[in-house]
C-alpha cells in the first residue's frame, strides 16, 4: 500500500472541476501517474471519462442510477492506457464524485472497484478522500499531500 497521494495543484483543481461537472450525478476520471521509489504515488494527469453508466445495449442500468454509480467506457481506459505508457506512466486508478455521500467507498464501490489500486472519491461538500482498495476488498485510506510542480520539477 502506497504511504501518500502526492498531487500537483493543476491535477487537483482538474479532479474537482470533472468530477463536479456532471452534478447531480456521478462524475468519473482516471488517475495516471508513477509510483515513486519511496512507496508514494505521483498524480500527474488526469483524465476526464464519462459516465457511461446506462447507455450500454444492456437495458439493465437505469439512467437514473448515474447519480449513485459510474461506469467508465472500457475504450476511454484502453486509451488513456496507451497514452500513460507512452509517457512512461501507468494508471494509479480511478476518481469518482458521491454527489449526495462522503467521500467514502460504499459497498458497491468496494465490491466492483479494481483492486491494489487507487480509489478518489470527491464529495463537493465535504472534499476529497483517497482510498486503497485491497485483494480482499478492504479499504485503507491515503493522506493526500498537494505539491507544486513548479517548486518539484
Amino acid at each position: 500500500m502506497p504511504s501518500v497521494l502526492q498531487i500537483d495543484h493543476r491535477c487537483h483543481t482538474d479532479l474537482h472541476r470533472i468530477l463536479l461537472a456532471p452534478h447531480p450525478e456521478e462524475g468519473c476520471a482516471l488517475l495516471l501517474g508513477q509510483r515513486t521509489n519511496s512507496g508514494c504515488l505521483r498524480l500527474t494527469t488526469t483524465w476526464p471519462c464519462c459516465n457511461v453508466w446506462g447507455r450500454g445495449a444492456s437495458g439493465q442500468q437505469p439512467i437514473h442510477d448515474r447519480r449513485s454509480r459510474f461506469l467508465v467506457d472500457p475504450r476511454e481506459q484502453l486509451a488513456a492506457q496507451r497514452w500513460a505508457r507512452d509517457r512512461h506512466q501507468r494508471c494509479l486508478g480511478v476518481a469518482h464524485s458521491h454527489p449526495a455521500s462522503a467521500p467514502v467507498p460504499s459497498s458497491r464501490d468496494r465490491r466492483l472497484g479494481q483492486t491494489e489500486s487507487l480509489m478518489l472519491i470527491l464529495s463537493a461538500s465535504l472534499g476529497l478522500r483517497a482510498w486503497w482498495l485491497h485483494g480482499d476488498r478492504n479499504v485503507d485510506e491515503i493522506p493526500i499531500q498537494l505539491w507544486d510542480t513548479q517548486n518539484h520539477a
